[in-house]
């Protein structure tokens, strides 16, 4: 494991994630649901989840599907890191 700085390991500290965690088990959050947060590291945010990309009718044989899956990558947004930003190679 790399070395963290002394501001590094204090933004990862637990108690900046424990507050949605207690939050997300309280009766105040009943009407929350299917989201995904990400929290600690100085951040609190919620995940704008997944869209659906290019896609064809299902394909029976196996060794059909690799020129096909080539093409829906190619139509396909890039995939995003962890922070939602394009993964650009």
């Amino acid at each position: 494991m790399r070395e963290r700085t002394e501001e590094e390991i204090k933004r990862r500290n637990p108690r900046w994630v424990a507050p949605i965690v207690v939050w997300l088990a309280s009766e105040e959050s009943g009407d929350v649901t299917g989201r995904v947060f990400e929290a600690g590291d100085g951040i609190l945010k919620i995940a704008e989840g997944w869209h659906a990309g290019p896609g064809i009718e299902p394909v029976e044989d196996p060794n059909e599907l690799g020129a096909k899956i080539a093409e829906l990558i190619k139509q396909a947004r890039p995939n995003a890191d962890i922070w939602g930003r394009d993964i650009v190679s």
